[in-house]
């Protein structure tokens, strides 16, 4: 009886180490993916904003070009009749029409460089969305479509392709699908990804491993970025994984159809912006 007493607190001590261990490693997957999804949306907020300082860039050069450009004939019609009329103001009025000058050509420069900056960048994105796009054929219109918005391309991918419900186990159609991705970005080193998963409203029902949807979309990104990062091509430091759960609706609505096209992973490829940043920070 003594050995049978024995034997059951060494299995409930085994249990209960087992359990902790579970545990503590199961929060500092947590910890170690709120994380991911706190950089993620920095990283994303920092797009945003450098998209909106670009556009706001643009339209205050431009208007400062205008201005100065009428300034400049202005101040020329006012020199040329300074000089008829021999007047003395005709030199400090060629200072300042040659300051005027040069002020229009340092505008003019730089709304040129900022242009060429935004059509390189956009011809970046394009060459991106083509090679996905050529890469992934066969899977368009199968839960899968390739978009650019907001200056980024999006891969996005449907539950239906990825995973089944309530699993965050990739499906193998969608596996061959994310390999084929991966062939493109380690071919393509300048380009930055993001993995976001989103899900729909449907509560999430707890079953130990994972707490509610923003743990399984948190998961479901993961899954996707280690089946990229199996191609050797890929630096890890190029990624971000992050979860959205249910935040981020395409439809709000609450119909079967519309929380389908909820259950989502999208994969966002975005051009490096170095040069572009270097151009902003002389600013």
């Amino acid at each position: 009886m003594k050995k049978i007493l024995s034997l059951l607190l060494i299995a409930l001590v085994a249990g209960s180490c087992v359990s902790n261990k579970k545990f503590n490693s199961m929060k500092a997957e947590a910890l170690r993916l709120e994380g991911e999804l706190a950089s993620s949306k920095e990283r994303v907020e920092d797009l945003g904003k450098l998209n909106d300082r670009l556009t706001e860039e643009k339209i205050h050069l431009i208007a400062d070009t205008t201005r100065l450009s009428n300034e400049l004939a202005e101040c020329r019609k006012r020199y040329k009749q300074l000089l008829a009329d021999g007047s003395a103001e005709s030199a400090r009025m060629l200072r300042e029409l040659e300051d005027k000058e040069m002020a229009l050509n340092d505008r003019s420069q730089r709304v040129a460089e900022l242009e060429a900056m935004l059509k390189s960048r956009e011809e970046a994105i394009d060459a991106i969305r083509r090679k996905v796009t050529d890469a992934l054929t066969g899977f368009e219109g199968k839960g899968l479509s390739i978009s650019i918005r907001n200056g980024n391309v999006y891969v996005s991918m449907d539950d239906k392709l990825l995973f089944r419900s309530g699993s965050f186990e990739i499906d193998p159609n969608g596996a061959e699908a994310v390999r084929g991705l991966a062939t493109v970005l380690a071919q393509n080193n300048d380009i930055n990804v993001m993995v976001e998963g989103h899900t729909d409203d449907v509560p999430y029902r707890s079953n130990g491993q994972l707490k509610d949807n923003l743990d399984l979309s948190a998961k479901r990104a993961t899954t996707v970025v280690r089946l990229l990062l199996e191609n050797k091509g890929i630096a890890a430091s190029r990624i971000i994984a992050a979860g959205r759960g249910e935040s981020l609706p395409i439809d709000p609505n609450k119909t079967p159809e519309a929380r389908a096209k909820n259950r989502r992973t999208e994969i966002i490829l975005t051009p490096k912006l170095d040069e572009l940043m270097q151009l902003m920070e002389k600013r």
